[in-house]
């Protein structure tokens, strides 16, 4: 009687949980939470290298028109070198052709490029190396590539050939430090190309020289510009309001570091950047 007690009493403790042979799985609470957590890191990670930082459109040393103002002094060469900075670049500019009267024109050598295709006003010309004898329409959207260069209204692609056009116009964010192909509305490329001309800057430079011109029109004085460390080259020619006072003569020639002049940016001065109206700060 004592063994079947015994036998029972055994047969009760293996049944109950937690004993022996008998236990039951456990949910471990912790490990889950730690399981979410890790693969919460692994997302955050994924969705962090999926975030690619945008190139700034001007690099440091490259002047940004848009934050230029005349309170501040630029760099006589760094404002040369923005003002000239689509030159000699390979562009593609997507516009309408100008057509004078009817509904196509026949491209020989040279075609005027537009915003609208009943606009008068032309953006940007095209010229290719050879006749296409090619048709287009009036309306039809077209896309030129070419080198920059300055045409007699506006800026010209050379060297033009005919590439894919795009449904339609679309701005695009880019400046000419970053730009790397992407076909360009042709009032947008005409924006950004004559971007600096009639804004008022400050510049600084190293004195260079004064030339005096008498003319019909009257006398014109104007000091040019260089650089510290390219004091040969002439970056800004700077169009005098009045001439200079004696003091002010004297002390130019005597300290030509840092001058700084204050005028609005013109038509350039063969390869210099050319200021109108133009006042003597420093000295």
């Amino acid at each position: 009687m004592f063994r079947i007690f015994l036998g029972v009493v055994s047969l009760s403790l293996l049944l109950m949980p937690g004993c022996g042979g008998g236990d039951q799985p456990q949910t471990d609470e912790t490990a889950g939470d730690a399981s979410e957590e890790v693969a919460g890191e692994a997302s955050d990670e994924t969705a962090a290298e999926e975030v690619v930082e945008e190139a700034p459109l001007y690099t440091e040393g490259k002047l940004d028109p848009e934050t230029v103002t005349p309170d501040v002094a630029v760099d006589a060469r760094a404002l040369n070198e923005a003002y000239f900075a689509w030159m000699g670049k390979e562009v593609t500019v997507v516009a309408y052709p100008y057509i004078w009267y009817g509904e196509d024109v026949v491209v020989e050598d040279e075609l005027r490029l537009v915003d609208d295709p009943e606009s008068t006003d032309e953006l940007a010309a095209a010229t290719f190396d050879e006749p296409l004898n090619r048709t287009v329409m009036r309306g039809e959207i077209i896309a030129v590539r070419g080198i920059v260069e300055e045409g007699w209204t506006g800026p010209e692609l050379t060297g033009a050939v005919f590439v894919d056009a795009p449904d339609a116009f679309v701005r695009v964010e880019t400046s000419p430090w970053v730009y790397d192909g992407e076909p360009i509305p042709v009032d947008q490329f005409n924006e950004m190309f004559n971007v600096w001309m009639g804004k008022e800057v400050t510049v600084q430079g190293h004195y260079h020289s004064s030339t005096t011109s008498t003319t019909d029109y009257g006398t014109t004085i104007r000091i040019d510009l260089t650089h510290p460390e390219d004091t040969y080259t002439k970056y800004v020619a700077c169009e005098m309001l009045e001439p200079l006072s004696a003091v002010s003569d004297s002390l130019i020639v005597a300290d030509r570091a840092g001058v700084q002049i204050r005028g609005t940016i013109g038509d350039a001065f063969f390869d210099q950047v050319g200021l109108e109206g133009c006042t003597l700060l420093n000295r």
